[in-house]
């Protein structure tokens, strides 16, 4: 089983910063929030043709990013897997329910909280390194 660290703070607080003090070669960033890294030259270090930067808010894809992270051999140097911000998914599903014409809206929302319980519960399941 894997270790999950979660950090919370204000906004402004240095919680994606500390992610400089990760190596890029082992470090996997997940942007949901589509906001990027907030330091220069992020870029060079962290961009899909490194395999070690994906954006999207989506919980399917992000489920299915993890998978891939903890099985393929294409991500086996990957030790860290940082998620920016599983909030980040959850707001983005809330304002695709609120959108929703009609359906049953009770039931978006309970999905919407097992999504979120989800991605912890794959991230808790990857492997061990």
């Amino acid at each position: 089983m894997a270790k999950v660290i979660g950090l919370m703070g204000e906004s402004g607080s240095g919680k994606t910063t500390a992610m400089r003090n990760l190596p890029p070669a082992e470090t996997f960033y997940i942007d949901c929030d589509k906001k990027g890294l907030n330091w220069k030259g992020w870029r060079k270090q962290f961009n899909e043709e490194a395999k070690n930067y994906w954006s999207s808010d989506s919980f399917s894809i992000v489920d299915q990013l993890l998978r891939k992270i903890d099985t393929e051999d294409q991500f086996k140097q990957i030790k860290y897997v940082v998620i920016d911000t599983l909030n980040g998914m959850m707001v983005a599903e809330e304002m695709r329910i609120l959108s929703m014409q009609s359906g049953d809206k009770r039931s978006a929302w309970s999905d919407l909280a097992q999504n979120g319980w989800s991605i912890i519960n794959q991230c808790l399941d990857m492997r061990d390194d």
